[in-house]
């Protein structure tokens, strides 16, 4: 009986777990950027992001993976709209050299970035929009 609970309980960790680089809130962040990049199908030239105060106080200190040292929101989003590949959902920054730093830094100078906080009462809330031109892309990640 035992042993069929324990699979029972591996099985759904399996199915419900995914591994993420580093830690989960500016990974999560990355990866939603990427995904709208990736869906926009050009660099942006202007980033909305609306997140829950959560992810906001989590992020705000945090090093983002791969990225010599950025912190914030923003670090995170541009290195997934710069270099991310959504493909890889939570470790969307894996594959970051040190090459990809300068890239980010720019981006971060020439793209306009717009923060603010989601009211949607989801403790786990991340809002983007990207735009180019009359182009624009949208990706939520709630709850």
């Amino acid at each position: 009986m035992e042993k069929r609970i324990t699979d029972a309980y591996l099985a759904i960790l399996q199915e419900e777990l995914l591994p993420a680089m580093g830690c989960t809130e500016p990974i999560a962040v990355a990866y939603a950027a990427a995904l709208a990049r990736e869906t926009l199908g050009t660099l942006p030239t202007k980033v909305e992001i609306r997140v829950s105060g959560n992810i906001l106080k989590n992020v705000k200190s945090v090093i983002v993976p791969g990225t010599g040292g950025l912190k914030g929101i923003e670090s995170a989003a541009a290195a997934g709209i710069v270099a991310g590949q959504a493909c890889r959902k939570l470790e969307v920054l894996s594959h970051l050299t040190p090459q990809d730093k300068p890239r980010i830094c720019q981006y971060i100078e020439r793209a306009e970035f717009t923060l603010g906080q989601a009211h949607s009462g989801c403790i786990f809330d991340i809002d983007i929009t990207v735009y180019s031109g009359a182009d624009h892309a949208h990706v939520r990640i709630e709850g």
